[in-house]
């Protein structure tokens, strides 16, 4: 089996959404895979909308949104590796934005 890390991007919606803001995470996770191929279908099988209740009495909904890049790690690793997160960033905004637009901002190429 390879590892692999890969960097994700995902977004909250809040609703209601009063306050008109939005907030996005950057993620970048270690994944085991038999081929790059199949890391694409682990990521989406795993990362599947996670709705709950926030501290103002509405839903917050973390969604995937896409990859932005994955890379072979050579190193090894012991016990589980899947998902095993490495790096994370929240990316705040006073004002609602597109996935598109914070990928421009921060230069997160896909």
């Amino acid at each position: 089996m390879n590892i692999y890390s890969v960097k994700l991007l995902l977004e909250s919606t809040v609703t209601p959404n009063d306050y008109g803001t939005k907030t996005y995470e950057e993620s970048i996770v270690l994944i085991e895979a038999e081929r790059l191929e199949k890391v694409e279908q682990i990521i989406r099988n795993h990362y599947v909308d996670e709705t709950y209740e926030n501290a103002v009495g509405g839903l917050t909904t973390w969604s995937f949104v896409t990859i932005l890049d994955i890379f072979e790690v050579n190193d090894e690793f012991e016990g589980v590796v899947n998902f095993k997160e490495v790096y994370s960033r929240f990316l705040p905004f006073d004002k609602l934005i597109t996935a598109e637009e914070v990928i421009k901002l921060y230069s997160l190429d896909i």
